[in-house]
This record gives C-alpha cells, structure tokens and sequence, in this order.
C-alpha cells in the first residue's frame, strides 16, 4: 500500500544568505577544515620561502605564496559572492516556490512546478550549514548530481527539523 500523506511537507522561497550558504556546502565540502586547505599550503610556501632565506631563492617562493593567498582571498570572498549574487538575481533564483516531501520509502523534491522523485539511497551527500542543508543526490539514468537546498527558516518546529536532519544523517 502506498502512502497519500508526506510524513514531512515543505514549501519554501530561497533568499540569497540561505542560496549562498548552500552553495557553499556543495563546493567547499561537508567538513569546515576543507575550506582552509588551499590557503594553508599557501602560507606553508611562504613559510618554506623564509626558510630558504630572503637573499636567495626563498624571496619568489615568499613573493609565490603571497599571490596564491591573495588570490584565494579575492575569489573567495569578493569574487565568487559577486557572481553568486548577480546569478541570483539574474535568473530570479529566489522568485520561485520549492518544495520537499518526505514519505516513509521515498522522497519528492518541487521546483518550477516539476517534481522529482529519488529514493533515500539516492542521496550522496547531506551537509548542515548556518542556514540552511544541502542534499546532493545522485538521480536519473545518467546519475547526474543534483543539489537541493533547503533553508532551516523553512521549518515549522524543532520536531520537524530533527526529523529531517535524521532521515538523511548516515
């Protein structure tokens, strides 16, 4: 027997903040020191360059890994939320209704009055952020990644939130 009624029903508008912290869950990763790698090898190089000293070769490996880290720097923070926030706003992200239903076997994901279906088996990834989660799923024949966002504001109470996170926490 099939179910009729969604153990968990939600409706949702992204904002920016909740469409930029899910973003970053999908690309920086699910663990917060991945976000630091790439500016800790570069301040590794730089650390190496002063080791080799100043007078010889060591001054390009400083003068290296300074331009990495500041290249990390303006993409990161300055870069990346710009062209984020005039996609946004370009294709009107946070204009249109999304949804998610949960039902004991499955699960049915709302964007752009289309529907979607995926098993809980199909979800590779389940990331909590400051405001938001993110489910990376792996559906379709061709399995291609598909990232949902939700926002946490989206929530009618704790139950409801513990129910969610549970039912994709592995």
């Amino acid at each position: 027997m099939s179910e009729i009624k969604p153990t968990l029903s939600l409706r949702y508008i992204l904002t920016l903040e909740e469409s930029q912290d899910g973003f970053a869950l999908a690309t920086f990763g699910k663990k917060q020191f991945t976000r630091f790698i790439t500016p800790v090898i570069s301040i590794g190089i730089i650390i190496w360059g002063f080791y080799l000293g100043f007078d010889g070769v060591g001054r390009y490996y400083i003068a290296l890994g300074t331009f990495f880290f500041i290249l990390q720097i303006l993409m990161r923070y300055w870069f990346l939320p710009l062209m984020f926030k005039r996609q946004f706003v370009k294709y009107q992200i946070g204009k249109s209704e999304q949804g998610i239903d949960l039902y004991q076997a499955h699960a049915e994901i709302f964007s752009n009055g289309h529907k979607k279906v995926f098993q809980y088996t199909d979800v590779q990834k389940f990331a909590i952020g400051r405001v938001s989660y993110m489910l990376e799923l792996k559906v379709g024949p061709a399995k291609s990644p598909t990232a949902v966002i939700v926002p946490k504001s989206a929530f009618k109470d704790v139950a409801d939130q513990t129910l969610f996170e549970n039912t994709f926490k592995k």
